[in-house]
């Protein structure tokens, strides 16, 4: 200890000595260490720590899953949700959970609400409880019984001033009475962040048993003590069967999949956290191999010193304690300046994250005490990784040579170990930049993708008839169209249409359809994606129709159904024909639909995913009592907002406004994820190509103040000095050449893994090898330039007398 202390303090005064080269060294492994820690503070939050839940081990997900169409996470229908709850053996409990909106009125300005609702048994299987009142009883999943409902921390403080008294008061909700049962404490985490209450799932007392063919919730369940996740799928699997016999019609090919919770929240995220997490490593193997060079260029000065120090009889082990203390002692001080780059890094990622992002603890992201420790064993591994080689140099010198003037051997072995240094640094640098470009040009493709509609010039607002004013489809019916007719009159508006479930907004829903001369088969099912849609809609969305007509007025409950399909279905159940006059009509239902027009692809769930089979139906024969209307018009969308909202009111007073967005806005939310993505593997890759031309400059600076005798006697023997130039930055290019071969190969291999994050951007992109390529020559030359111009001007007098 008092050997080492003694290091410390030696390592501070030679540290405070050259302010230029310690604040150079610090900042350089402060970028480095500071991004690892911000991506690996994201890393524990969302892969590595437990779910905020009791016991969440035993906490799993249950999925519909269509093995013969590839789908192992379809949305549960509810007859099969409460079959499953009661012939399952697995699980202690299971509950089911949808979402939906609520309008709160009767204080103050109305306002949509999103609100979860879930079968009663959510919150215990969870083992949440609430900071006031009591969670949902069993008896409130029956209807006439459900209009309770338990506030969310947030809401509870914002719309209700924190008022403990709000348990056991009436509010409404949509236009009816609900009974506030409980308040959820603040730390109640749900992947869904956007739910603002909870209302209960009534799947009893219906006047209609509950449906098989529909498919809308989300299923959460429980493992019993020491049943594991295989057996459970055995067990569901079982029950799948079961069901499939008893209802060939709705169940054929269906059965049920169990999949951890956490792996489920992790998954969507997963890759994309892997390859951040790889990139910021690779920036720091960058920055380690910097500061290496830097102190290989330092120990050039100290060889001398440590030959001193060796004669006078300090062993081969504590010349390397020295050198190690140093390096340490550079590293910790660069951890704890990485720790302000962490911060701003964790609030960047914040900035980033998609809003809608289904994980937990996003919003929680910071310096806590796992991710200091992080920081801090980094900053150690960091010191001993880029000091080792500077140590070792120094402590197995020859003490006889370093101790003779002109000894050369040493800086011959450094020089060529630079050089390799550099080579890799190059190589690193350019696998960031493959990966970044790669990003980049699989996000530009998917900016140019084809969403089937013209997104320009589209404002779209949310409209939800409460149930309890507008009951019956005539009255939702008349609502819309007064709504629309407002709305189409206001000034600057083209057109106007509406849908019930908006493009690229993954709103959906699906049902099976009988083909009328098509005979189903077992292994290929036969299914669309129904929505519902207003006269004008295609008009207002810019939807083209290939072939046959659009809705007219005259399509009404009354006149014979109609249906218009779009190409994928066109494609797939009328192959090599016209469907038109054709006739379908989906399960369940008795009465047929003709086909009479076919519409252009639209993508729904996003520009990078494939169409799905869609069905448009008019909406006076398929009545939705939501819907989102588009405005069409030549100007800023936005400025429509004021003449919405004044023209709602209107219609009626407690209708809220929500979800007002721009389709340009719907469209930019729909590939938030890869947007984010490629942002901050740009900002890594700017961050790798600044400290790989640091690095080229510090070290072509060194070689040629090392080779300047040698310069000295080109230029005596007749060298002119553009030939002296030329001779530097031909080393430079063949070290970056090698580098470029090294890496591009590399990342071409690397990427292969990454595949699923690419949009029709193969992983050998010949345009992006050759731009990483270019950007990296051109910066190993720009950072050879000054060190090539210093050679040519040397003096060959004073080069030879020195």
């Amino acid at each position: 200890m008092h050997a080492f202390r003694q290091d410390l303090r030696y390592a501070a005064r030679l540290l405070s000595k050259q302010p230029g080269v310690t604040s150079i060294a610090v900042l350089t492994l402060a970028l480095g260490i500071g991004a690892n820690t911000a991506i690996f503070s994201a890393v524990d939050t969302v892969l590595l720590r437990p779910l905020p839940y009791q016991d969440p081990d035993r906490l799993v997900m249950v999925w519909e899953k269509r093995p013969s169409e590839g789908v192992l996470d379809n949305v549960v229908a509810p007859a099969d949700f409460i079959d499953w709850a009661k012939l399952q053996s697995s699980f202690e409990a299971m509950a089911a959970q949808t979402t939906g909106a609520a309008d709160l009125t009767g204080r103050g300005e109305p306002v949509r609400l999103v609100a979860g609702t879930v079968s009663p048994a959510f919150f215990s299987l969870l083992r949440v409880q609430p900071m006031l009142g009591r969670t949902f009883r069993d008896d409130e999943a029956t209807v006439g019984h459900h209009r309770v409902v338990i506030l969310g921390h947030r809401l509870w403080q914002s719309r209700f001033g924190g008022d403990a008294a709000v348990v056991g008061r009436t509010i409404m909700l949509n236009g009816f009475p609900f009974e506030v049962a409980g308040v959820l404490p603040a730390t109640f985490e749900f992947p869904d962040s956007t739910i603002d209450l909870w209302t209960p799932l009534a799947l009893f007392g219906t006047a209609q048993a509950q449906p098989r063919a529909s498919h809308f919730l989300n299923v959460y369940a429980r493992l019993k003590a020491g049943v594991t996740i295989e057996q459970a799928r055995a067990d569901m699997d079982r029950i799948g069967r079961q069901l499939q016999q008893q209802y060939p019609d709705t169940n054929r090919n269906h059965g049920a999949h169990v999949v951890a919770l956490r792996d489920q929240l992790s998954q969507p995220v997963e890759t994309g956290l892997l390859l951040l997490f790889g990139a910021v490593a690779f920036v720091l193997l960058i920055a380690c191999v910097n500061v290496a060079n830097l102190l290989l260029a330092q120990a050039a000065a100290r060889r001398r010193e440590m030959a001193v120090r060796a004669a006078l009889g300090a062993g081969r082990q504590r010349l390397v304690a020295q050198t190690l203390t140093e390096s340490l002692m550079l590293s910790v001080a660069g951890g704890v300046a990485g720790l302000f780059i962490a911060r701003w890094g964790i609030e960047l990622i914040r900035l980033l994250a998609p809003q809608d992002l289904p994980v937990l603890g996003v919003e929680k992201l910071g310096l806590d005490p796992r991710v200091l420790g992080f920081a801090l064993g980094l900053s150690l591994i960091t010191g001993l990784v880029f000091g080792v080689l500077p140590a070792w140099h120094l402590a197995n010198q020859n003490v006889n040579d370093s101790l003779k003037d002109g000894g050369r051997s040493p800086a011959g072995i450094r020089r060529g170990l630079r050089v390799a240094l550099v080579v890799s640094e190059i190589a690193l640098a350019s696998l960031l930049l493959v990966g970044a470009g790669l990003t980049l040009r699989s996000f530009q493709t998917l900016l140019h993708a084809d969403g089937g509609f013209d997104p320009q010039g589209k404002l779209t607002v949310f409209v939800a008839l409460p149930g309890s004013r507008y009951e019956g489809d005539v009255r939702v019916n008349a609502a819309f169209d007064e709504i629309e007719r407002r709305f189409a009159a206001i000034p600057a508006v083209k057109a106007v249409g509406a849908t019930g479930h908006l493009p690229l907004s993954g709103d959906d829903s699906r049902t099976g359809v009988a083909i009328e001369g098509r005979e189903p088969t077992p292994d290929v099912p036969t299914r669309a994606h129904p929505r519902a849609i207003t006269t004008d809609y295609f008009r207002a969305m810019g939807i083209t129709v290939v072939e046959g007509r659009h809705f007219t007025s005259a399509d009404t409950a009354a006149a014979p159904l109609v249906v218009i399909v779009n190409e994928t279905m066109a494609r797939r159940y009328w192959p090599e024909r016209s469907p038109i006059g054709k006739r379908l009509r989906t399960l369940g239902r008795q009465e047929w639909r003709e086909v009479v027009g076919v519409v252009r692809d639209v993508k729904h769930w996003g520009l990078d995913r494939r169409v799905n089979p869609e069905m448009y139906l008019p909406q006076r024969q398929m009545v939705y009592s939501a819907l989102y209307f588009i405005l069409s018009t030549d100007q800023d969308p936005v400025a429509l907002t004021a003449s919405v909202r004044e023209q709602l009111r209107a219609v009626d007073p407690d209708l809220p406004l929500s979800k007002i967005a721009t389709m340009a806005e719907v469209a930019s939310r729909s590939v938030a994820s890869r947007r984010a993505g490629m942002t901050l593997l740009g900002i890594f890759g700017v961050l790798a190509l600044g400290l790989a031309a640091a690095g080229i400059y510090g070290v072509m600076a060194h070689l040629v103040a090392l080779r300047t005798a040698e310069i000295g006697v080109r230029m005596t023997l007749g060298a002119r000095p553009g030939d002296v130039m030329r001779l530097v930055l031909r080393e430079g290019t063949v070290q970056a050449v090698a580098g470029l071969t090294i890496g591009l190969g590399a990342a071409v291999l690397l990427m292969r893994g990454f595949r699923t994050m690419l949009y029709e951007v193969s992983p050998a992109d010949p345009v992006t090898l050759l731009v990483t390529a270019m950007i990296l020559l051109a910066t190993a030359l720009a950072a050879c330039i000054v060190p090539a111009y210093r050679a040519m001007r040397v003096d060959p007098v004073q080069a030879l007398r020195s």
